[in-house]
C-alpha cells in the first residue's frame, strides 16, 4: 500500500533516461531543494510566530493566544512532516525504479557464477548528519552470501530541475564489510519471527491451544452430562459417524469424477472432518489420564494411611491431615516417580498396541511424567503461592486463604525442600548398608591369627 502511495506521488520524478549499449542505465531525480528551502523557511515562520503570540496578543486574552499559537505552530509542523513525507516518498521511488532497471543485470551476473538472486537493495550513504550523500550503489545478494556491487555515479548536466545519475552494469565484490553487513542483517522483524524466544511463544501457545481443547471438552462434558440419558445423544452422533465411513468409502468408489459428484465427496467428508478433529484432544487426555492416575499412586495411599489413623482413635487437626495429605503425596510422585511411571504404563490406555499413537502416548508420558518436571512444577507452584500471599500479608496484614492454610503451605514446601535435599545428597553419603554391616561383622569375627602377625607391618595407619 506504501509502494503504491509512493508511486503515485513521485509519478514523474524519477524518469529512466536511456540504457547504453555497455549496459550503464542513465536516469534522473528530480531535484525539489529549492522549493523545500522554501516550505521550510515558511515552516519556520510558523513556528516562530507560534513562539511570539503570548507577546503580541496577550491583551485578546489567554483562550485566543493559545487557540492562535496551536493553529500557527500546527500549520509548521504540518508543512515540515509534508516535505519529510515528500522526501521519503522520492527516496522509495528512485529505489524502487533502481531496483528494477538493474534487476536483468544481476540475473544476468548471477547465470554467469551459477548462483541464485537472493536480495536486490538499493542503498545511500550519507557523509554527515546533515544527510549530504558520499555514494550511491545498488548491492546484491546471492546464493552464497556473495555480494555484489554496481556503484551509482553522479553525473554533471546543465539542468536544475533534476539530479541525472549512472547506474553501472560492471559488478564488482563488495569489500566494505559496514556495506556488506546492510544487506547480510535480517530486517527486525524476520529478527523477532525466527528468533527462539518467538519461537518458542508459538510453540508454547499451540501446546495450551491444544490441551485447552481438551480441558474444555471435559468441562463440557462434566457440566451437561450428568445421567445416562445425556449420553444417549453424544453417543448416537459417534456410532452414526462410525457407521458412515463405510458408506463413505463406497461412494467414493463407486461415483464419478465430476464436478457434481466432487462436491457430493466434500459434503460426504464433513462428518468424518468432525471425526478426525477428535484427535486434537488425544494429547489433553493423555496427560489428565497420567496425572489421575499418579495422583491415585500417591495420594490415595496415605488419605488411606490417615483414615486409618482416624479409625484407631487418634484425632487430627485438619491443618494436621492437610500438611500431611499435601507434603506426603507430593514427595512419593516426586521422588517415586520412576515407580509410578512403570506401573501407569502398564495401564490402560497407555499399554495398548493395536494403533500407532499408543507408542506416541508411551513417550508422551516418559516426557512429561518425570521427577525433574514434577520438580519444576512443585517449586514454580510455592513460588508463586509464597509471592503472593506474602505481598498480600504486607500490603494489608490479612492472610491469602487464612492464617492456618498459609502456614500449612509454607511448612509443606519447607519440608518438601529438606526430603529432597536429603534424599540427593543420599547419593554422595557413604552410607550402603551392605558395606556397612560387612565391616561391623569383620570386626566382630576377626582374630589375630599367625598370618596377620606377619602382615600387620604392612597395615600401617593412613595420614
Amino acid at each position: 500500500m506504501r509502494n503504491s502511495k509512493s508511486e503515485a506521488m513521485s509519478k514523474g520524478k524519477v524518469i529512466i533516461i536511456n540504457t547504453k549499449t555497455n549496459g550503464n542505465i542513465e536516469y534522473k531525480v528530480q531535484n525539489d531543494i529549492d522549493s523545500d528551502m522554501g516550505w521550510l523557511k515558511w515552516s519556520l515562520i510558523f513556528l516562530f510566530a507560534a513562539i511570539l503570540c503570548p507577546v503580541f496578543l496577550k491583551s485578546l486574552g489567554v483562550v485566543v493566544v493559545e487557540i492562535t499559537a496551536g493553529i500557527l505552530a500546527a500549520i509548521g509542523i504540518g508543512i515540515f512532516a509534508c516535505l519529510a513525507v515528500q522526501s521519503l516518498f522520492l527516496g522509495n521511488a528512485e529505489a524502487k525504479m533502481v531496483e528494477n532497471a538493474i534487476k536483468n543485470v544481476v540475473a544476468r551476473d548471477a547465470e554467469g557464477l551459477k548462483q541464485k538472486v537472493l536480495k536486490v537493495k538499493f542503498y545511500s550513504d550519507s557523509l554527515d548528519s546533515y544527510g549530504t550523500i558520499d555514494e550511491e550503489y545498488v548491492l546484491a545478494l546471492l546464493s552464497n552470501k556473495t555480494v555484489l556491487k554496481y556503484p551509482i555515479r553522479q553525473l554533471n548536466r546543465k539542468d536544475d530541475k533534476y539530479n541525472y545519475k549512472l547506474i553501472v552494469s560492471k559488478s564488482e565484490a563488495c569489500e566494505n564489510e559496514k556495506q556488506k553487513e546492510q544487506i547480510l542483517r535480517k530486517s527486525l522483524i524476520r529478527k523477532f519471527v525466527v528468533s527462539p524466544l518467538f519461537i518458542s511463544f508459538i510453540t508454547w501457545v499451540v501446546i495450551a491451544f491444544i490441551l485447552g481443547l481438551g480441558v474444555g471438552i471435559m468441562y463440557l462434558f462434566i457440566r451437561y452430562v450428568h445421567s445416562v440419558e445425556d449420553m444417549i445423544l453424544p453417543f448416537v452422533i459417534i456410532i452414526g459417524i462410525l457407521a458412515f465411513i463405510p458408506l463413505y468409502e463406497l461412494a467414493d468408489k463407486r461415483l464419478p469424477h465430476n464436478q457434481l459428484c466432487d462436491s457430493m465427496r466434500y459434503v460426504m467428508s464433513i462428518p468424518l472432518l468432525a471425526l478426525s478433529l477428535t484427535k486434537l484432544v488425544m494429547p489433553s487426555m493423555a496427560i489428565m489420564a497420567t496425572c489421575i492416575l499418579m495422583f491415585a499412586y500417591s495420594f490415595l495411599p496415605v488419605f488411606a494411611v490417615v483414615a486409618l489413623i482416624e479409625k484407631a482413635g487418634y484425632d487430627m487437626t485438619m491443618e494436621g491431615k492437610l500438611f500431611v495429605l499435601l507434603t506426603i503425596p507430593l514427595i512419593i510422585a516426586t521422588h517415586c516417580s520412576d515407580y509410578i511411571r512403570r506401573r501407569i504404563l502398564r495401564m490402560s490406555p497407555f499399554n495398548g498396541n493395536d494403533h500407532h499413537y499408543h507408542l506416541f502416548m508411551r513417550e508422551l508420558v516418559r516426557f512429561v511424567y518425570t521427577k525433574e518436571n514434577l520438580n519444576f512444577i512443585v517449586y514454580a507452584s510455592y513460588f508463586l503461592f509464597l509471592f503472593v500471599s506474602t505481598f498480600k500479608s504486607l500490603q494489608s496484614g490479612e492472610p491469602l486463604l487464612s492464617a492456618g492454610i498459609d502456614m500449612v503451605a509454607a511448612k509443606s514446601f519447607l519440608v518438601f525442600i529438606a526430603c529432597t535435599n536429603m534424599l540427593d545428597r543420599k547419593r554422595s553419603a557413604n552410607l550402603e548398608g551392605g558395606a556397612l554391616l560387612t565391616l561391623f561383622v569383620k570386626m566382630m569375627i576377626v582374630h589375630d591369627d599367625e598370618e596377620w602377625r606377619l602382615k600387620r607391618k604392612k597395615h600401617q595407619l593412613e595420614e
